[in-house]
């Protein structure tokens, strides 16, 4: 009985929390605190459903949205940082951060989540909690 509790919780960890992922959306350029390294309620960033956010015009073939990212883009006038729903194009290198203008792309975190993209570490949450249900597993086999 208790292996099979301890099975559970590792996959309650695994699993996704539903069909639409819900991601934090803003930019640096208008909400100052998209830029804080961790983002929590106190902040008010605004989260959006991702199966109400319009998609891209310049994307072909969207598969569906299933991640969120952050992306901290640079040019000559600085640095922007953007939080929001990952889009992924069909036949694309998957986990891919793409811009559409000329800003270049200085660091790119994809995570998969309900509002994982609060900050770079995200998945570490999920990672932890995987691996301390492998460390309850084994006491209790």
């Amino acid at each position: 009985m208790k292996q099979i509790i301890a099975l559970v919780l590792f996959a309650a960890c695994l699993l996704p929390s539903g069909d639409a992922i819900k991601c934090y959306q803003c930019k640096s350029l208008t909400v100052a605190n998209c830029a804080k390294d961790v983002i929590d309620d106190s902040l008010n960033i605004p989260s959006v459903d991702c199966d109400q956010v319009p998609k891209p015009n310049t994307m072909d073939q969207l598969l569906p949205v299933t991640k969120c990212n952050k992306v901290v883009t640079s040019d000559k006038a600085g640095i922007i940082v953007s939080r929001d729903c990952h889009f992924e194009v069909v036949g694309q290198k998957p986990d891919l951060c793409t811009v559409s203008h000329s800003r270049e792309v200085q660091s790119c975190h994809i995570c998969k989540g309900d509002l994982c993209n609060a900050s770079s570490a995200g998945f570490v949450a999920i990672s932890l909690a995987a691996l301390i249900s492998l460390i309850a597993m084994q006491f209790l086999m």
